[in-house]
């Protein structure tokens, strides 16, 4: 036991610890179908909630060793306008933007349970400060990190630090061709991103990914992206289109959805701008997930994955068949880029 968990309690208030157990307990007990197992099954079942409850972080017994990601939307502002992401159109106010300190915070509660940490948006790299603090916090928990951006904003300076704590780039990237690239990103930024992405690739190496959309809009673009990547030696993967209230549309004859496939965003922790903790960013599709889970700037992250609530939200989408179940946020990073 000791090789696994460090002896370091966590020590919540009386009524929290009851709501938690019961919370477990009770349902736990519901789905053992012979009556004369109940009380020594209940009995084994709260040695183990004993055990996962006091030492190290109890979110170990319902998600495992290096069993989850954590993605951070630091924000929702964005510098492109592309058609396909409505994201942008609601930026968050400076009163509502997470100070960085309090996402570090809950890096370090749970980064015994990560495999990865994501940082999207919006675009990342606006808080290119904050971005790198994480980075750095990431690299001496140990954790592996990955950001996805547009690529406006990359520098020498920032990749050849990024490049030295080992960490990914994934560059959104639906069009090499200019008029089309324009089309795509609102703006007319060809000229710009495209000399920083040689220079990505060139600084970080085999560390730089690009990621495509498969829509209607670009099913005839995306061919020409995957040789570029060839030509460069780039890896690339496909994100079939998902709707972010943009203009785009679903490719023909592509299926969304796998029904024989679990949704692996149950074991995702997700973070608003504003630090309102959720499992995956489509959640309020589920009724029992309408409101967020907690919020970091408010409440300890274990608190709140352990709740009650959290824990019932996460077996609901053990089966959930929602199209995002198919982002690549729910797949590996070693399955996704070729």
């Amino acid at each position: 036991m000791s090789l696994i968990y460090r002896r370091r309690a966590y020590q919540p208030k009386y009524t929290q610890v009851i709501s938690d157990y019961l919370g477990e307990i009770v349902p736990f007990a519901k789905r053992v179908d012979k009556l004369y197992l109940v009380i020594p099954m209940v009995f084994l079942k709260t040695i183990e909630w004993s055990i996962y409850r006091w030492y190290e972080t109890p979110i170990r017994r319902f998600y495992g060793i290096k069993g989850n990601e954590l993605i951070y939307m630091i924000t929702k502002r964005c510098n492109a306008r592309c058609p396909k992401c409505g994201i942008w159109k609601q930026p968050e106010s400076n009163d509502q933007h997470l100070h960085v300190s309090h996402f570090i915070n809950c890096l370090k509660r749970l980064h015994y349970n990560l495999y990865q940490v994501t940082l999207t948006g919006g675009e990342p790299l606006l808080y290119k400060m904050d971005v790198m603090r994480i980075a750095e916090e990431a690299r001496k928990l140990n954790v592996p990190m990955v950001i996805v951006s547009n690529g406006t904003f990359l520098d020498k300076q920032f990749l050849e630090r990024y490049n030295e704590l080992g960490h990914i780039l994934v560059i959104s990237v639906d069009s090499v061709e200019k008029d089309k690239w324009n089309e795509f990103r609102g703006r007319k930024d060809f000229d710009i991103v495209m000399p920083k992405i040689i220079l990505a690739r060139h600084v970080l190496g085999d560390k730089l990914r690009i990621q495509s959309v498969y829509a209607k809009e670009t099913a005839s673009e995306i061919p020409k992206v995957i040789e570029f990547c060839r030509k460069h030696g780039i890896k690339h993967n496909i994100q079939l289109h998902q709707d972010f209230h943009g203009d785009w549309h679903d490719p023909d004859g592509a299926t969304m959805v796998d029904n024989d496939t679990p949704c692996a965003a149950r074991k995702n922790i997700c973070i608003y701008p504003n630090g309102d903790v959720v499992k995956c960013f489509d959640h309020r599709k589920i009724p029992l997930a309408e409101e967020p889970l907690g919020n970091i700037a408010k409440q300890d992250i274990i608190e709140i994955l352990c709740s009650k609530r959290s824990t019932e939200i996460s077996k609901i989408m053990k089966t959930c068949n929602l199209r995002c179940k198919n982002m690549s946020c729910n797949k590996s990073q070693n399955l996704l880029f070729k």
